[in-house]
């Protein structure tokens, strides 16, 4: 399709649809200094598309007889093709459809920057610049990513009712052929984590970026800021990967979710399985706890999201040349069978308190849910080693709950509204292991459990406190296991069948006394 400026500098094809209309970006048109000239088209990039654009899906859109679109560049590119068919959809982050992998893949084919927006716009205004409209739109999605040869790649997105525009800058080097590569192969990846806060309900889907190509890319940094309401909403994600840490925030009107993951020691990680059924383990935990706490439903989800995808893709158990862990020590079977297999990490979700009656406001409605794992290796050499995990979880809740199970609970500043209680909840679990060794014997391999929670009802009737109640549970359990890594140790050097079941009963078994206790009921 041949395109050519209009008179009034707007990038225009004769095609008039109908679109609903907001308020246009007059401002940002009125003071952008962006002179809009023809420019020689971008390299073409091949695209699989689930619905090809026709002509009349770009360019021009007369708008109640009076307002067209206007381009800043020309449009014959996949991108701004992609952007034209989603321009007209009625969701503002559905338009970034397809956009993050069209944006990635260029890469295998052009290395130019590139940017491009369309606004809605009076005939005769100015076209907006990209730059301009990233600036002020409500919905921005951007990712940078550093590769090992010292350049920054940004790829930049932003949408807003009567407008949206996108970006990539190369900075700080020239790309080479594997590091294009790299970039490219990570299109689908992106584009999930954008259409992952576009679905319905709204989810984080980061698994993917943090399976990138260590040995071409540095870091991965995915930040959205979105303006979008309603239950499990996600506004706010600020995602980082690099070989050595990942760090997730990530908010909307439920709460804050934290995940933050140390790699930097890759001799505790375990296979494959047993850090399946870690994860399984620690999310059926949350769920206990989000049902104790009545967390919200949004928000538990959010973060079992976050945690087991920040937990995913370790990559090679060896560091790569120039990134290795000081000191480094390999650990054997029996060593492992009592961690978890996991990374060390700190992880919360934090709900927005809720002062739901309004006779009593100090009586707020809370959830708070901490989870973390830290693991220390040491010694002279791997024959004098010792090794310390420390596993602990904590639950703090608050809530107003009917007197009887099925009941609405409907409170207001009429007393008749007052029958009800309030409970506040604190618990807290911790599993700690070590294992010593002195001059290649196992001395010491022992895991301490140990949990405690605290029930707090207050119970009123008629706005009057009937009862005031406090129900404390603890247990501990100090178990030495070092019988039961004798087993595997055994089973290790031997190729009799019997030993290979008798090592895989071991493992689960120390697998299963060494981990985070659900309570004090299962210690005693």
């Amino acid at each position: 399709m041949n395109v050519t400026p209009s008179a009034s500098g707007l990038y225009a094809a004769p095609a008039a649809v109908s679109v609903s209309r907001a308020t246009p970006l007059s401002t940002l048109a009125k003071t952008s200094s962006a002179q809009v000239t023809p420019k020689s088209p971008a390299s073409a990039v091949l695209v699989s598309l689930s619905r090809a654009p026709t002509p009349a899906d770009i360019q021009t859109y007369t708008i109640f007889g009076s307002t067209t679109t206007a381009w800043s560049r020309p449009t014959d590119d996949a991108v701004s093709s992609l952007m034209a068919g989603n321009f007209g959809l009625p969701s503002l982050t559905a338009r970034f459809s397809g956009l993050g992998a069209a944006m990635l893949k260029r890469f295998e084919t052009d290395v130019d920057d590139f940017s491009q927006s369309v606004t809605f716009a009076t005939p005769g205004a100015s076209a907006v610049a990209p730059a301009d409209l990233l600036a002020a739109a409500d919905n921005q999605i951007n990712l940078s990513i550093k590769t090992t040869g010292g350049a920054t790649v940004e790829l930049s997105l932003a949408s807003q009712a009567d407008g949206m525009a996108v970006q990539v800058a190369v900075s700080g080097g020239e790309l080479n052929e594997s590091e294009r590569k790299a970039l490219a192969d990570l299109s689908g990846a992106f584009q999930e984590a954008i259409d992952g806060l576009n679905a319905l309900p709204p989810k984080l889907a980061l698994e993917g970026l943090t399976n990138f190509n260590t040995k071409e890319l540095l870091s991965i940094d995915f930040k959205a800021s979105l303006r979008t309401d309603g239950k499990g909403a996600i506004q706010a994600v600020d995602f980082h990967a690099d070989s050595r840490t990942r760090a997730l925030s990530a908010s909307g009107p439920s709460g804050t979710v934290k995940v933050d993951v140390d790699l930097s020691q890759p001799a505790i990680l375990g296979s494959a399985p047993q850090q399946a059924r870690a994860i399984a383990r620690y999310l059926q935990q949350v769920d206990m706890a989000g049902s104790r706490g009545r967390g919200d439903a949004a928000l538990v989800s959010m973060f079992k999201d976050a945690f087991s995808q920040l937990n995913s893709n370790y990559g090679e158990k060896t560091a790569l040349p120039g990134r290795e862990a000081p000191t480094a020590i390999s650990l054997n079977a029996g060593d492992h069978g009592l961690l978890s297999g996991l990374a060390d990490f700190n992880a919360s979700m934090t709900q927005v308190p809720d002062a739901s009656n309004p006779m009593r406001p100090d009586e707020v409605d809370t959830f708070r849910y901490t989870l973390s794992q830290k693991t220390s290796v040491s010694g002279k050499d791997p024959r004098n080693r010792t090794i310390h995990q420390d596993r602990q979880a904590e639950l703090d809740a608050s809530f107003h709950r009917a007197l009887s199970p099925g009941a609405q609970l409907l409170l207001t500043a009429a007393k008749e509204s007052q029958f009800y209680e309030f409970v506040q909840i604190n618990d807290q679990a911790n599993a700690s292991t070590d294992i010593s060794y002195e001059d290649g014997t196992r001395t010491r391999a022992s895991v301490g459990q140990s949990a405690r929670q605290s029930t707090h009802v207050q119970r009123y009737l008629m706005a009057k406190l009937e009862s005031d109640t406090v129900q404390p549970e603890e247990g501990t359990r100090v178990n030495d296991l070092r019988l039961l890594l004798s087993i595997i140790d055994r089973a290790e050097m031997s190729d009799d069948p019997d030993d290979a079941r008798q090592h895989d009963q071991a493992l689960k078994a120390a697998a299963a006394m060494a981990g985070l206790p659900d309570g004090p009921a299962m210690l005693r």
